[in-house]
């Protein structure tokens, strides 16, 4: 049975964030960059790669559905820009900011990104929204293998100091927010508990996806205190809409 007690509190060591669908709602931006990127290729499908790629390397969507312009330069050029020519279509995931804001506010650093996106595309949302980069900000270009692969939350839990331990588990405990299903999976690989954001796939899909707690966006979610002792943050969960049993046992 799902957990129905609110407010519920995860003490953790670290917390790692997606950022397209998570942090901001770049899906519509991106969505127009596809279909420019299409109109002069009669072959490029921009509605199917819209439909499935989210939460991809814009470079491995390139790579499959046209290889002709894999090139990374190039994609990383591509993507520079979509703030600019598309980020009217943007928006921040509500509580978003402030959550970010918070955590840049501990006395330690205990957050980090791992996204799909380029360094460049990235780092513009964070300046669109006023949001200060944490120390570890892992992007496409930091990764041989992007998600579902989990390399860009395990070198994000790396750099914060909490690699897995494969012996116990428990001995670090890591959380990522999530809103895709390339994500969840890389998060889950990486030994994660994952926050599911519903802005993108509703309630049912990201349960089914195995997420551990699911919220609407960051509104209902306060950072609590730091613990030096146990170098732990404290995540107060106020509202929620869906929480597995087990996740207090972790």
């Amino acid at each position: 049975m799902p957990l129905t007690t609110k407010p519920l509190s995860l003490k953790v060591n670290a917390a790692l964030f997606d950022v397209d669908g998570t942090i901001i709602i770049s899906q519509p931006a991106i969505a127009a960059f596809w279909r420019d990127f299409g109109k002069d290729k009669p072959y490029f499908d921009a509605e199917h790669v819209i439909n499935i790629s989210h939460g991809w390397r814009t470079y491995d969507a390139i790579a499959k559905f046209a290889p002709d312009y894999a090139d990374e330069d190039y994609v990383t050029k591509l993507e520079g820009e979509i703030p600019e020519k598309y980020g009217k279509h943007s928006i921040e995931v509500p509580g978003a900011v402030k959550l970010c804001n918070d955590l840049n506010k501990l006395p330690k650093e205990k957050w980090a990104v791992a996204t799909s996106g380029t360094r460049d595309m990235a780092r513009k949302w964070f300046d669109i929204l006023g949001i200060r980069r944490p120390k570890y900000f892992i992007t496409a270009n930091d990764v041989t293998q992007g998600k579902p692969f989990p390399e860009p939350y395990i070198k994000g839990r790396d750099g914060l100091g909490f690699p897995i331990n494969k012996e116990d588990p428990s001995k670090s405990k890591v959380i990522v927010f999530e809103d895709a299903p390339a994500g969840i999976a890389a998060g889950k690989a990486a030994g994660c508990k994952i926050v599911g954001i519903a802005t993108t796939f509703d309630l049912q899909f990201l349960i089914d996806k195995g997420c551990d707690i699911i919220v609407k966006n960051h509104e209902s979610i306060q950072v609590g205190a730091y613990d030096a002792q146990t170098d732990e943050v404290e995540f107060i969960f106020n509202d929620y809409l869906y929480a597995k049993d087990d996740l207090l046992k972790w």
